[in-house]
């Protein structure tokens, strides 16, 4: 009836970090992108440009969103760790007394 519970601590752990690296490189900067020289400036002063835009307004949104997914996978590796040190804990206890 009783089945293990797998906590995959190393994948979140790993998760968690890669979300750090996501968040802190979502804003590249406008100046380290050369869109005149990547899609040339007929196209960069337009359609290139327009995106660009549209991006700025919603990146903030989005580092906001990283880092709660963030924090979220920090809470549950909280929480499945002092469990789990509870529940040492407690057969500790339980083993001394017997």
């Amino acid at each position: 009836m009783a089945q293990d519970v797998n906590i995959p601590g190393d994948e979140l752990l790993e998760a968690q970090s890669m979300l750090g690296f996501v968040h802190d490189f979502i804003d590249i900067g406008h100046n380290t992108f050369d869109f005149d020289a990547a899609f040339g400036p007929e196209l960069s002063r337009g359609a290139a440009q327009n995106f660009e835009n549209k991006w700025n307004d919603g990146k903030q949104q989005l580092q906001k969103q990283v880092e709660s997914v963030k924090d979220a996978i920090g809470s549950i590796l909280d929480a499945f760790t002092k469990t789990d040190q509870d529940a040492a804990q407690n057969l500790d206890e339980g083993q001394g007394g017997q």
